[in-house]
């Protein structure tokens, strides 16, 4: 969407006085506004009373760019609201101090009482609060205050239905029904599910959709697959017609609810098709929070694509994705619940164990599972997990084992089986379906009282007999005109289907390419940070080599003369002989220890990282990479030189990181400095010196690494695109683009750390790696 389209949009809902006038003309476009539009038309205001709209309406998205900006819009909204003498400045003043003291994340266990009080506040002024609620549901599930959480929302809910805050009475739903899935009760989990659904409806469109495909997802936890695609096709065709918030694709979760569906049904080639779709996605602005958890869907999606294949009996092919999953859940510590549901790796592994015929290793995994889920208090999980356990002994010829498990899983499904019935459907669909009914018969009932007034009025008119054939008549007509025209809808929707199958047998064509060109990339740029990595090691390693080789033949030389001393019975110029031997012999060992270092860490480095982070020293990592990409550079051109500066902090201390991803991206940020001091100096320009500079500092609680040169810098326009994916200014042939955007993942992602430049263009370019200590 154009600039000048986003502020027209912000403006229409900033001429209202706030979400509940928003409603009334378009519901969902206020809940729908960005904050990036925001932010650019109160730039353009003055007045207090346009200023304190559009803050109140960032406020209500909490849509900030960072703490920071959460904190200088919070203090200006709160004096706004004071000046003003609005009745909610109470409530945003204790909303903003709660954020100032505790933050959104860090301090749940302190927050989460200022947090309510402040929601009580808003209620007092009718002022509705979604995010807000949802913020406090997230810190009962992180407290672990799952009995809390359902008092609390239920008290919540009765008061919204009282005052009829559909917005607030959306999250109500949602959080009870969270609780009630956790505790197994699906029947209560899913009525409340598809009661925030039937809410959300007309202003909360993003809600709506993502409600949907959480009742699909748990119709399938469920064991209901129908009414799970039901509800997962809904969801996904709601998302279709929705605009991207900030490019971000909310489809992966659908995608995997759609395959755990098709596991259920037996049909393990859906189930497969769809499990990789969920694989797919990429956000379109990698600088948004969400891309953080786009390696959590990841792993996610690994699991269930695991799942699939040893469905398939495929479990060589399970291995490496499983081992993948576990790489990321470890490295970014997931939780065995959260927002994006029950990640079963444990459950997974011991699968894939019992398929190898391990049961060892599959005992222990489904133990880990099992304890995992009893900690989290997954009903379901559990029921499942005992199943499993004592098929697993029973396997075994362990029959007490077995039958322990048995009896405490038989518990757990009589106890949930009574509670909810056998049919899997929600009584929330029902209550529907008998309201629907009701309505029908009504209906019924009062066209039965027209046609009787109908029917008398027409016995007082002596031509009865002859209208109502003619009406016979024209009714005749009426239906021969409508089966002709639904044999061409017919016709019509048969062609339709046969296009649409052919489009996408063409698109599952083109995908496979893609996914087949971006392989050959990402392997080009391997090989080409190998060959760079090669050249400079044999560069390193060819000096000591040059020096045994010299020192060997001069030794070859001292053994004859000292043959032809000893010939001679000279004894002063034979002691003198076999010093400079000596001496020749300790250096040829001293480069020989040199070249064995060299070859002793290039093994090192060409070992697979596993991604566990060991205390590193960064001065040691940055100076030999360093000196490995001029070497590299210089063996493909000797023409080359360039001076090279080190300032690095003495007392810098070790950093936790995996010293092998670390040393890719200095290789990779080193590389490109040279290439681009090298492009300065082949413009002959006079007087020009090519330099690198290589700077460490720790700086508060954070280790930088600067990388700087003054080559040829980097254009402005340039400059906003150079992280992304297959980007690159490189001529064809010499570069893939995947550089700069691997590192920039291995730092964000990997390390929780920054990678950020600046550049002039003309004067040169500095990259900074800021990592925490």
């Amino acid at each position: 969407m154009p600039k000048w389209a986003g502020l027209l949009l912000a403006l229409a809902l900033l001429v209202l006085s706030g979400p509940l006038a928003a409603q009334k003309s378009a519901p969902y476009r206020y809940w729908e506004a960005e904050g990036d539009s925001l932010r650019r038309v109160l730039a353009t205001q003055h007045q207090d009373t346009a200023r304190l709209r559009t803050l109140q309406h960032l406020s209500d998205l909490d849509d900030y760019t960072a703490a920071a900006d959460r904190k200088q819009k919070g203090r200006e909204l709160v004096a706004l609201t004071r000046r003003l003498r609005r009745p909610d400045a109470a409530a945003y003043r204790l909303l903003y101090s709660t954020w100032q003291r505790y933050g959104r994340n860090q301090h749940p266990a302190l927050a989460i009482d200022s947090l309510r009080a402040a929601i009580d506040a808003f209620d007092r002024v009718g002022r509705p609060v979604p995010y807000l609620l949802s913020r406090v549901a997230w810190m009962f599930t992180q407290l672990k205050q799952q009995e809390e959480r359902a008092a609390y929302f239920r008290t919540k809910l009765a008061l919204y239905q009282s005052r009829g805050a559909r917005e607030n009475r959306t999250i109500c739903h949602h959080a009870l029904a969270g609780y009630y899935i956790r505790q197994g009760d699906y029947n209560q989990g899913i009525s409340h599910y598809l009661r925030a659904a039937s809410l959300a409806v007309p202003s909360l469109r993003h809600t709506y959709a993502n409600e949907l495909k959480v009742v699909g997802s748990t119709y399938a936890d469920w064991g209901n697959p129908a009414k799970a695609l039901h509800y997962l096709r809904q969801s996904l065709a709601v998302l279709a017609t929705l605009p991207r918030h900030y490019g971000f694709d909310a489809t992966t979760y659908a995608y995997r609810g759609v395959a755990q569906a098709y596991r259920q049904l037996h049909d393990y080639p859906a189930a497969l098709r769809y499990a990789n779709l969920a694989l797919v996605g990429t956000p379109a602005d990698t600088t948004r929070s969400y891309a953080a958890g786009v390696p959590a869907n990841r792993a996610y999606a690994l699991v269930l694509k695991s799942a699939v294949l040893l469905d398939m009996h495929r479990p060589a092919e399970a291995a490496p994705l499983l081992a993948r999953a576990q790489h990321l859940g470890d490295s970014l510590r997931l939780a065995f619940y959260n927002s994006q549901g029950y990640f079963e790796l444990d459950a997974t592994w011991a699968r894939y164990y019992t398929a190898r015929a391990e049961p060892a290793r599959a005992e222990t995994a489904w133990l880990t599972a099992y304890r995992k889920a009893r900690q989290s208090n997954i009903v379901p999980l559990r029921r499942a997990y005992l199943r499993e356990l004592a098929n697993h002994y029973d396997q075994r010829a362990q029959p007490a084992l077995a039958a322990r498990y048995y009896r405490a899983a038989t518990a757990l499904a009589d106890t949930l089986e009574a509670a909810q019935g056998a049919l899997h459907v929600a009584n929330f669909e029902y209550e529907q379906v008998d309201q629907a009914q009701t309505a029908r018969i009504a209906r019924l009932r009062e066209s039965q009282l027209q046609d009787a007034a109908r029917a008398r009025r027409q016995q007082t008119i002596l031509w009865a007999v002859l209208g109502g054939a003619v009406l016979l008549l024209g009714l005749a007509g009426v239906l021969y005109f409508a089966f002709r025209r639904s044999e061409r809808l017919t016709r019509l929707v048969t062609n339709q289907k046969q296009d649409l199958q052919s489009q996408r047998d063409q698109l599952d064509a083109s995908l496979t390419e893609l996914r087949a060109t971006q392989a050959q990339l990402i392997q080009k740029e391997k090989m080409a940070s190998l060959g760079e990595l090669t050249a400079g090691i044999a560069h390193e390693i060819q000096n000591p080599l040059n020096f045994v080789n010299n020192f060997s033949e001069v030794s070859t030389e001292l053994v004859a003369e000292l043959k032809e001393a000893q010939a001679a019975g000279d004894a002063a110029e034979m002691a003198a002989l076999a010093d400079d031997l000596e001496q020749n012999l300790g250096k040829i060992s001293h480069h020989g220890r040199r070249a064995a270092a060299i070859v002793k860490g290039m093994l090192e480095h060409s070992r697979t990282s596993t991604g566990e982070r060991a205390p590193t020293n960064l001065n040691q990592l940055a100076e030999e990479h360093l000196r490995l990409a001029y070497q590299g550079l210089r063996a493909k051109d000797k023409t080359f030189n360039a001076a090279l500066e080190t300032h690095f902090a003495p007392d810098l201390p070790l950093v936790e990181a995996a010293g092998a991803d670390l040393g890719r991206v200095l290789l990779n940020l080193f590389g490109n400095a040279f290439y681009a001091v090298q492009q300065r100096q082949q413009t002959g320009e006079a007087g020009y010196q090519p330099t690198v500079t290589v700077t460490t500092k720790q700086l508060h609680n954070q280790v930088e690494i600067r990388v700087a040169d003054n080559g040829t810098g980097i254009p402005a326009d340039i400059k906003a695109k150079i992280f992304q994916p297959f980007f690159t200014t490189k001529p064809t042939g010499e570069g893939t683009g995947l550089g700069l955007s691997l590192s920039h993942d291995i730092i964000a992602q990997g390390h929780g750390g920054t990678l950020s430049v600046e550049s002039e263009p003309g004067q040169g370019t500095e990259f900074l790696i800021s990592l925490p200590n």
